[in-house]
């Protein structure tokens, strides 16, 4: 047994030392740079989402499930921006949906755990905003502008700022602009068509089902979405045409005239915007920033956003190019800051026209119109304000009008002259003093009338 072991170790120690020894081979060929896979998310929406969990894990009344939710998106959202190359390709998607399915998972078991029982009073957060959302349409759909607005700053306050989903958005801008509150309808409806504009359309789905039908042989089926398409394009021909005829003759060989212009000069949209751009390619970063900011600061949000967007289109520079994401991200913060702005204004005025309202029903006039006057600036002139002032200035000029037909008709009862005197003076004093204080009222016509009428008994009486 010793001899067999002493044999063995020299032919150990021999293969010990061939193991060691370094393999000769000819080289490979040098590594060639792999082309990144194109992620189907534009990269300035993960980085927003990132900010915004890290933003959200700083509070300090999470719980722990909240946190662990926050967490797994948090590493999702940053291992897509990590794209690897066409060889990692599968790889890749294994591990982004192995992560999908652990947030998912994590955020299916948060909710059913925070979703009340079946049979209680109050419904889900899904449900209650459905029902909500719902009443908006139906209140959009039925003319009632008012009651869509205030439903929408409803909404907001239950659910935060982004309750204003797109389709909401659309139906506040529209309503505000109905109600004649038109720059608040622009802040809001500009902010809404950039959102809108990145999502299919139903003139996409009418096209898409009319392909659809005729891949399944319903000819009739395709038919019937190819007439609703096309009154779908006429529509928006005719709104084309519409806003053409508006702006008048649009000059595109005049861009420098039109860049150079001043402020106050107003130019038609295209153009300028045209203008505007081929000035801005020429200026230095610096000034374009510059200029992006005065546009910010004049809440011309889209158009900074728009040129932006231009200019990044036509540079190559790295640091040049993360400017301008840094640019564009604060455009959208300040434009953010303005819309919650408004919203709050809108709300405080919903709440003041509500007491107002209320103050009218109870005939309080005098206090409504109090109340009506706290509106000031733009808002002072919205068809709702206009409505309700209308209305506590008739209720007043009614009551009082009603004090001077007592009064008046105390003057043709009594024979003394002295007091037949007295009442129809108290009674033209009241008439008066509504001519004065309220003269472009609808009403002051007819105030006018038993003026005279009071006027010719005062001479009766010499």
């Amino acid at each position: 047994m010793r001899r067999t072991c002493m044999a063995l170790i020299p032919i150990a120690i021999l293969f010990m030392f061939s193991s060691c020894a370094p393999i000769w081979q000819q080289p490979g060929p040098a590594p060639s740079l792999e082309k990144r896979v194109m992620s189907p998310v534009d990269h300035t929406l993960i980085e927003e989402r990132i900010n915004r969990i890290k933003q959200a894990l700083e509070r300090r009344d999470l719980t722990a499930s909240e946190r662990t939710v926050l967490y797994s998106l948090l590493e999702a959202y940053q291992a897509m921006e990590n794209l690897p190359g066409p060889s990692r390709e599968r790889e890749y998607y294994r591990d982004t949906i192995r992560r999908l399915f652990h947030v998912l998972s994590s955020s299916e078991d948060l909710y059913l755990s925070l979703r009340p029982q079946v049979g209680t009073k109050e419904g889900s957060a899904i449900s209650v905003f459905e029902r909500k959302t719902s009443e908006i349409l139906n209140s959009y759909l039925s003319g009632n502008y008012k009651s869509v607005i205030d439903q929408c700053i409803q909404l907001k306050e239950t659910f935060g700022p982004d309750a204003l989903t797109p389709e909401v958005g659309l139906l506040f801008a529209l309503s505000l602009a109905r109600q004649g509150m038109v720059k608040d309808a622009i802040a809001i409806g500009e902010q809404i068509a950039n959102r809108l504009q990145a999502r299919p359309d139903v003139v996409v789905l009418r096209a898409q089902l009319a392909r659809w039908n005729l891949q399944m042989g319903d000819r009739e089926a395709a038919i019937r979405n190819y007439e609703k398409l096309a009154d779908l394009l006429d529509e928006r021909q005719r709104l084309k045409t519409e806003i053409g005829l508006a702006l008048g003759p649009i000059p595109t060989g005049e861009t420098k005239e039109v860049a150079a212009s001043p402020p106050h000069v107003s130019q038609p949209p295209e153009a300028f915007t045209v203008g505007v751009t081929e000035a801005s390619a020429t200026l230095s970063l610096d000034e374009f920033l510059a200029k992006i900011k005065a546009l910010v600061d004049e809440k011309k949000f889209e158009h900074a956003r728009d040129l932006i967007k231009k200019r990044r289109h036509q540079t190559t520079s790295r640091e040049e190019l993360e400017r301008l994401s840094e640019a564009i991200k604060e455009v959208d913060k300040q434009e953010d800051l303005f819309l919650q702005e408004r919203i709050s204004v809108l709300s405080e005025q919903s709440q003041v026209l509500r007491q107002a309202e209320t103050l009218i029903e109870k005939e309080k006039y005098d206090q409504a119109l109090s109340k009506l006057d706290l509106i000031s600036g733009e808002l002072a002139h919205n068809m709702e304000v206009s409505r309700l002032k209308q209305a506590a200035i008739s209720g007043i000029i009614n009551r009082d009008r009603n004090r001077a037909a007592r009064l008046f008709l105390a003057a043709k009862q009594t024979t003394d002259p002295v007091k037949k005197e007295r009442y129809l003076r108290a009674c033209l004093e009241i008439l008066k003093a509504l001519v004065e204080e309220y003269p472009s009222s609808p009403l002051i016509s007819k105030i006018k009338d038993h003026i005279q009428k009071v006027t010719e008994e005062l001479e009766r009486l010499g």
